[in-house]
This record gives C-alpha cells, sequence and structure tokens, in this order.
C-alpha cells in the first residue's frame, strides 16, 4: 500500500484521473442542464442569463447545477495552485497527489467558510436580499471563468515543451478573468452597492481582502 502511495505521488498520471472526474462532471451537468451550461461559458460577454436563471433558482448555492460546478471550481482552481506552487518552488511538501489533496481540502474549507462567514453577516446586518445576489452574480462568473480557464490548464498540465510560455498564458488569463469577474460584479451591481456601501465595504474588507493578507502573511 505504501509503495503505490509513493509511485502515485512521484509522477503526474493522477492529474489525469482528475481531469477524467472533471469531464464526467461537465458531462453530466451538460447532460441533465444542457441549455444552462452553455449560457454560462457565455456570460463574461453577455449578463442576460444571469438574470433569467437567478429568477428560476429556487436556491442560488444549494441546487444540483451550482454543486456540480463548484466541485468542477475546486479540482481546477487546486490545479491552478498546485502547478504555481510547483513553479515558484513555493512549499516542497505540497507536491504529489497528496499535496493535491491537501490543496483541495484547504480550498474547500477555504469556501465553505467564506460562505457562511457571509451569511452570518448578511444576517446580523440584515442585508440578505442584496447578498443573495452577490454571491448568485460571484457563483455565475467564476463557473464561466473556470469552463474558458480549463483548456488551457489540460495543455499546461501535459505539454513538455514551451512549460515557461504555457504557465505564464495560464497565469495570466486566470488572473485576467479574475479582473473582468471582479469589474462585471462592480458594473452590474453598482447601485445595489451604492446603496449598500457601507455593507459592501465591510464584506470586502472581511472576506475579500482579509483572507489574502493571512494567506501572505503565512506563506512569506
Amino acid at each position: 500500500m505504501f509503495e503505490a502511495s509513493k509511485i502515485i505521488s512521484e509522477n503526474n498520471d493522477w492529474m489525469t484521473f482528475v481531469f477524467l472526474f472533471i469531464l464526467v462532471l461537465l458531462t453530466a451537468n451538460k447532460l441533465l442542464f444542457n441549455n444552462r451550461i452553455l449560457h454560462t461559458g457565455t456570460l463574461f460577454l453577455q449578463k442576460k442569463f444571469l438574470l433569467i436563471y437567478f429568477g428560476k433558482d429556487k436556491s442560488v448555492v444549494f441546487n444540483l447545477f451550482q454543486i456540480v460546478l463548484f466541485s468542477i471550481k475546486v479540482l481546477s482552481i487546486s490545479l491552478i495552485i498546485y502547478h504555481i506552487n510547483n513553479y515558484f518552488k513555493i512549499n516542497s511538501s505540497l507536491e504529489g497527489f497528496v499535496g493535491y489533496i491537501i490543496i483541495a481540502s484547504c480550498l474547500t474549507l477555504y469556501f465553505v467558510i467564506h460562505y457562511l462567514l457571509g451569511v452570518f453577516l448578511a444576517a446580523i446586518l440584515n442585508f440578505q436580499k442584496a447578498y443573495k445576489k452577490v454571491v448568485y452574480d460571484k457563483l455565475s462568473y467564476f463557473n464561466n471563468l473556470i469552463l474558458w480557464i480549463l483548456p488551457f490548464l489540460v495543455v499546461y498540465s501535459y505539454t513538455s515543451v514551451l512549460r515557461v510560455l504555457f504557465f505564464n498564458i495560464l497565469l495570466f488569463l486566470f488572473i485576467g478573468l479574475l479582473v473582468v469577474r471582479y469589474l462585471l460584479l462592480l458594473t452590474n451591481n453598482k447601485n445595489l452597492i451604492f446603496n449598500n456601501i457601507f455593507y459592501f465595504i465591510l464584506y470586502l474588507c472581511a472576506l475579500e481582502i482579509a483572507p489574502f493578507v493571512i494567506i501572505l502573511k503565512l506563506t512569506i
């Protein structure tokens, strides 16, 4: 058992299983929600589907479509973080399959705590309706981001030439799409944000800025 685990951790064959699992999840979502998965992939270009599906969803987060895409998001972002860690040699203990599992577990925990803290703050400050809309837009745009970044992630994971070039493309594309996501969130919800500016600033400091500051303090 120990030897098998060691072999798996010393090569990248496990990435194939990760991508296969992502493919299975994407296929299942496409079979169950064909039009919606296609519309999700175009949200950066047209926002009308945000309003359409927000009105239809009984639950913003806890529905099958979002849960499946959340799993894909965790698997994909964990792999991006894994590649970044390996490229910059940040933490040697996070290499191989075991390292990837640790990253995925921590990322899942981060997203769960982030959401629960947001719900708690929204309830305490009594702006649940506004928070629900912002969370829905954030999830939807993040789903779009993942669908766009996945092909580049696959290419980098398996390429054996021009590794530096493909890594730079992957990293800058990921950061660029994150910036686009935040700009679209601000643009689409500008009236909502300005009408609740105090709550928005509090939310931004507590749940968006503070976690990154803590992570930087722990890693630097």
